[in-house]
């Protein structure tokens, strides 16, 4: 089952964008009166008639709604420092969306390489894995912002906050634990996890975390790229829940 995409079916809108309707008229040979399948971005299937198989913008009419389609247990917030080559970020990017995330934030911190980051291109990555992991919802992305402007945002109380880190943290006064033994202390199912530029978080940035309540957590011995990194915290979660 292929699924297309609507930002505005939930609000009444009964037309695709011209790109969606190219794929479905031309690449896909849909015509009128065939039945499509559409996500909404917010978390519901749409199951649609095609009324109007216009290349252009296909009109449709809405036939059921199945809601919380493709949906996980948890809340999952990522901030990720993009590398260098945003090739990398935006292939964490999908890989996040098709595994199961709710919200990338991209970092700049004190040792970012990459200080511009462009999220147009992105969007459309994400819109697509999506799609193509069939989920309702696609995951909020962020315009970049400072670590220590993400910091000083305000969360849930509920929320459980870890910062990954590669060094020793004797220096902040507080022993920094495994993502297993910290998603296994975490009393809710809501978490928000930091990662770090190519030079990692610098000591300053690390020190604010501590202060703002962010647990440092390990994600083992192994050096990681920073995209892989930022997965396996993604898949930690998702696979604590399976």
């Amino acid at each position: 089952m292929e699924l297309f995409y609507s930002r505005d079916i939930a609000a009444g809108g009964r037309s695709l964008d011209q790109e969606e309707s190219n794929h479905c008229v031309r690449v896909l040979r849909h015509t009128a009166g065939d039945v499509i399948h559409i996500v909404d971005g917010r978390g519901c299937l749409y199951e649609c008639r095609i009324e109007d198989a216009n290349p252009k913008a296909v009109g449709f009419s809405v036939l059921k709604v199945e809601e919380a389609y493709g949906s996980h247990p948890y809340e999952l917030h990522m901030a990720v420092a993009p590398p260098k080559n945003i090739d990398r970020f935006e292939w964490f990017a999908e890989k996040a969306t098709e595994i199961a995330v709710d919200r990338i934030t991209p970092l700049f911190g004190d040792y970012s390489e990459r200080k511009v980051f462009k999220k147009d291109r992105c969007e459309r990555i994400v819109i697509s894995a999506a799609k193509q992991s069939h989920k309702g919802a696609v995951p909020q992305l962020d315009d970049a912002v400072s670590v220590r402007n993400f910091l000083a945002g305000t969360f849930d109380a509920d929320v459980a906050k870890f910062i990954c880190y590669c060094d020793d943290t004797d220096f902040l006064g507080v022993k920094k634990i495994s993502i297993r033994e910290a998603l296994g202390k975490a009393a809710g199912n809501k978490y928000a996890i930091m990662i770090g530029p190519e030079g990692d978080f610098s000591r300053d940035e690390m020190a604010l975390a501590v202060e703002k309540g962010w647990q440092p957590v390990s994600l083992g011995t192994s050096r990681l790229r920073i995209e892989t990194a930022a997965l396996t915290a993604v898949a930690a979660v998702y696979l604590n829940y399976i």
